[in-house]
């Protein structure tokens, strides 16, 4: 004979199997790192960050975070003052020898400090993060050299809210 189910343990059977949903706001970590791979690409490949953003999804199957669009979409926009302020702490160094995951960590975390939309040693230590993580030990140095060299020309920008 069979056992039904308690409706109890229907429920818990049920809550298991389903998978979890792919949040489309993942933390900002994840959505610098997703912007980090976005302009890796455009910086190698010319390609358009519009035309990036928009094939995130079919990639990855989630959208592209929106704090990493608004990233991706600010480092392009002010693309100019972004790697002058870089060039400047650049000690007989240029911008263009920088590998392209060094350029795009320090992008993404200039234009944080510019915006003044997040904290400026957490700006850093993001990006200090994502050079250990996909570069080197001495590229992590390198960005936290120029990124802390601003910072101390300019000020902790503390107004930003993190999540």
């Amino acid at each position: 004979m069979a056992r039904t189910p308690d409706p109890s343990e229907a429920e818990f059977v049920r809550r298991v199997r389903e998978p979890r949903a792919k949040t489309t706001e993942p933390g900002r970590h994840r959505a610098r790192r997703s912007a980090m791979m976005l302009l890796y690409r455009a910086d190698l490949m010319d390609g358009d960050v519009e035309e990036a953003i928009a094939g995130f999804e079919g990639e990855h199957g989630f959208p592209m975070p929106h704090y990493g669009a608004k990233v991706v979409r600010g480092v392009t926009a002010r693309s100019a003052e972004i790697d002058a302020e870089i060039s400047a702490r650049l000690k007989e160094w240029a911008i263009e020898r920088l590998g392209a995951v060094e350029r795009a960590v320090l992008r993404i975390a200039m234009f944080e400090l510019l915006d003044g939309s997040t904290p400026g040693p957490v700006a850093i230590d993001e990006a200090v993060e994502l050079s250990k993580r996909y570069a080197t030990p001495e590229a992590a140095k390198l960005v936290n050299g120029v990124l802390g060299s601003w910072l101390r020309e300019h000020g902790s920008t503390d107004q930003g809210e993190e999540e």
